[in-house]
C-alpha cells in the first residue's frame, strides 16, 4: 500500500495537500511535511485548509504561510491528512483520485487509496513510514513538521498511545535535525492573554457530576467575544478538564453558528470514540469528538451520559 501510494503521487502533477477543519498539530504538521518534498520533485503543489484564521501557534512550521483557504482550480490528486471523514475537509466533492492518510480507527475510508494505520500514534507517523518505505531521506524541515505532529498527538509523549515505536520515530526525527526544545517552546510558551482568559472561563463554569467522575464545560460564542480568544485557543481546554484527579470523562461543548462542537476525553474506563461514532463523529479511545446541529446543550450532555458507563 505504501508503494502504491507513492507511485500515484509520482504519477500526478497537480497535487493538493489538505487537512481537516479546525486543524491541530498533527493535521498541519502531516500535510506540511510532504509539501517541500513534492515541490522538489517538480510537482505543482497546493496546501489547503479552509479554516480561517488558522491557529497561529503553528506559524513556526516550515511553509506555514503557503497554506491557502480554498481549493485550486485544477488538480489531479488530493491527499488528505488526519481526517476521519470527507465532510471534515470542508470542500465539495472532486473528481480526481484521493489518498486518505490517517490513523483514526473510526476513519470512513473515503479515499481511493486509504493509507490508514490505527496502531500509529499520529497521522504524521503514517507519513514517516510512507517516506521510509519509499527510501525518501528525511531533512530538517520535513522532520520538524513530523516531530511537531507526533509530539502534539501524544501529549508530548504522555498519552496512552505512546510506545517504543513512538520514541524510535522521535529519535529518527531528532537525528534529522528536528529540535525538540525549540518545538516545545513554540507550542507551550506562546500563549496569548486571550487564551488564558478563556481557560479561566472554562474553570469558573466547570460542572462536576457522578461523584466528580464526569466533568463538563460549555464555551459560547459570547465567551470567545468577551475573552478575545480564537476558536483554536480552546483546543487544550478539554485536556485541562480531564487532568482533574477524579475525572474519568471530560466533555467540552464549543458553540458554533449552527450548533456545538463536542470534544471528549477519558482516562481509562471509557472508549470515547464509541460515543462520538454514535453521533456521527470519530476519533480515538481516549480522545474523540462530534458535531451537534442543535443549541440544546442539556440534550447534548444527556445523550453523552446515556452512552457513557462508569
Amino acid at each position: 500500500m505504501y508503494k502504491q501510494t507513492w507511485r500515484l503521487i509520482t504519477e500526478s502533477q497537480h497535487i493538493v495537500l489538505i487537512s481537516h477543519i479546525n486543524p491541530d498539530g498533527d493535521a498541519l504538521g502531516s500535510s506540511l511535511a510532504l509539501y517541500p518534498l513534492l515541490k522538489d520533485m517538480g510537482k505543482t503543489v497546493s496546501i489547503v485548509n479552509v479554516t480561517t484564521p488558522l491557529p497561529i501557534r503553528y506559524d513556526f512550521l516550515p511553509n506555514f504561510t503557503k497554506i491557502k483557504q480554498s481549493m485550486p482550480l485544477k488538480c489531479d490528486l488530493i491527499i488528505s491528512f488526519d481526517c476521519g471523514s470527507y465532510d471534515r475537509l470542508g470542500i465539495k466533492k472532486h473528481h480526481c483520485p484521493l489518498i486518505n492518510i490517517d490513523h483514526h480507527k473510526t476513519n470512513t475510508n473515503y479515499g481511493d487509496i486509504n493509507l490508514i494505520d490505527s496502531t500509529k500514534a499520529s497521522a504524521s507517523s503514517v507519513v514517516l513510514k510512507l517516506l521510509e518505505q519509499n527510501d525518501i531521506a528525511l531533512r530538517r524541515d520535513v522532520a520538524t513538521c513530523i516531530y511537531t505532529a507526533l509530539a502534539e498527538d501524544t501529549g508530548f509523549f504522555s498519552f496512552e498511545n505512546v510506545n517504543a515505536t513512538v520514541f524510535e520515530d522521535a529519535a529518527k526525527l531528532i537525528a534529522a535535525k528536528a529540535n525538540p526544545g525549540f518545538i516545545a517552546q513554540q507550542l507551550k510558551e506562546r500563549n496569548s492573554l486571550a487564551k488564558i482568559r478563556l481557560t479561566g472561563i472554562v474553570i469558573n463554569q466547570l460542572e462536576l457530576i457522578n461523584d466528580a467522575k464526569i466533568a463538563y464545560a460549555i464555551l459560547t460564542l459570547e465567551d470567545f467575544k468577551k475573552s478575545g480568544a480564537l476558536r483554536s485557543d480552546s483546543d487544550e481546554c478539554v485536556d485541562l478538564i480531564r487532568s482533574i484527579v477524579t475525572v474519568e470523562l471530560a466533555i467540552l461543548l464549543i458553540e458554533e453558528s449552527d450548533g456545538y462542537k463536542i470534544s471528549l476525553r477519558s482516562k481509562a474506563q471509557i472508549d470515547v470514540s464509541d460515543i462520538a461514532l454514535a453521533y456521527g463523529g470519530g476519533g480515538h479511545k481516549r480522545a474523540a469528538g462530534f458535531t451537534a446541529k442543535t443549541k440544546e446543550t442539556n440534550t447534548i450532555i444527556q445523550n453523552i451520559l446515556n452512552e457513557a458507563t462508569i
